[in-house]
């Protein structure tokens, strides 16, 4: 017996999943893959789940001929954005130096000549966390509203999550964006990686311990890494005794900016 609502989740697992990669497909399609789960599977019980999606926008339907087909609108290829501005904050809310606190915000843009509405996102941990102890959220600032986040992979130390927005993102529309979770960062290392040409970067890590700090650029294209700590920032605040940040413009595509800290043993 399926739970109410166990089918349409299935179906958005394997609609994200590496062995389902078709952009169109039919029900034929879905049940060989849900088959040895869900033995007694019909095609009518497919379809009314089908159904469900589409008036979600998680898939399209699309009719040749007499055959019925469905679009995957969270196929990888209709769910890329092209991320402007990216500002990522990092906290010792615990002051122990493991930098839980995570914030991402993004201003976005799809270049597309189809709605978006929906965003993938992955998280990494260095030791084992669950999806609540996350905490995790997102935000859309366009209607104030948080984004509906379907957990599709979750291990000790990865978790693959997809959010949809409350209004889809029109073609050639930007917007603003924030995610936010806590995870220890107990190797004391960090690093983004652009997925797009980017116009801003800009980094910050606050605590009210001293670090060591060092910053670092990988380019994709030169194949080479720049040491940038020379242009890490300091500050302070009433909340932060100490912050460090650094600022970067026109990052190009899948460039990898890392950083490294110890915490300082020799201020008092």
């Amino acid at each position: 017996m399926i739970k109410k609502g166990e089918l349409e989740d299935a179906l958005i697992g394997l609609l994200n999943s590496q062995t389902f990669n078709s952009g169109d497909f039919q029900i034929i399609d879905v049940r060989k893959y849900l088959a040895q789960k869900y033995s007694n599977l019909g095609f009518t019980s497919i379809q009314y789940a089908l159904d469900k999606l589409e008036k979600a926008g998680i898939v399209e339907k699309q009719k040749r001929g007499r055959s019925l087909f469905y679009i995957n609108t969270m196929d990888k290829k209709r769910l890329s954005f092209v991320f402007d501005t990216i500002e990522i904050f990092l906290g010792d809310v615990l002051n122990d130096g493991m930098f839980r606190k995570h914030s991402f915000s993004y201003e976005i843009r799809n270049d597309h000549a189809w709605s978006i509405s929906f965003m993938p996102f992955r998280i990494t941990a260095d030791t084992g966390i669950t999806f609540t102890e996350l905490k995790y959220k997102a935000f859309d600032f366009s209607n104030s509203k948080d984004l509906k986040v379907t957990l599709l992979e979750d291990t000790p130390l990865e978790k693959r999550v997809l959010m949809r927005f409350p209004i889809p993102l029109l073609p050639g529309e930007r917007r603003k964006m924030r995610i936010e979770y806590y995870v220890p960062e107990t190797k004391q290392n960090f690093a983004i990686w652009s997925a797009t040409n980017m116009t801003r970067l800009d980094f910050t890590i606050s605590g009210n311990n001293p670090i060591n700090l060092i910053a670092s650029l990988t380019s994709s294209s030169r194949n080479e890494t720049q040491d940038l700590t020379n242009r890490l920032a300091e500050s302070e605040s009433p909340k932060w005794k100490y912050i460090h940040s650094i600022s970067l413009r026109d990052v190009e595509a899948f460039s990898v900016l890392q950083l490294k800290w110890t915490l300082d043993k020799s201020v008092v």
